[in-house]
């Protein structure tokens, strides 16, 4: 099953106008799959300025409606986890 590679810092803060990056160190055999959740939504390829990566979510140019909470739910055909995560803007 997946398991996370490093401890993270459940709350997150980023200021306005900045890149900020949700770290999601999680590694497994088979690699997972990732799915970023933010409040209760799953993050869409559409949002133009949010940018799934391997290891975490980047959001672009923050807005004050990006703070909330994050979910990164990893899976694979051995088990799954979730770290959550809160952001917040400033």
């Amino acid at each position: 099953p997946p398991w996370v590679s490093r401890q993270v810092e459940d709350r997150q803060t980023a200021k306005l106008g900045r890149t900020v990056r949700l770290p999601c160190p999680v590694e497994g055999d088979p690699p997972p799959l990732v799915l970023w959740v933010k409040d209760g939504r799953n993050v869409n390829p559409g949002w133009s300025r949010y940018k799934v990566l391997k290891q975490s979510l980047k959001i672009k140019e923050v807005e004050l409606e990006d703070a909330g909470v994050y979910i990164c739910r990893v899976t694979n055909g051995f088990g799954s986890l979730a770290l959550n995560f809160t952001l917040i803007v400033i």
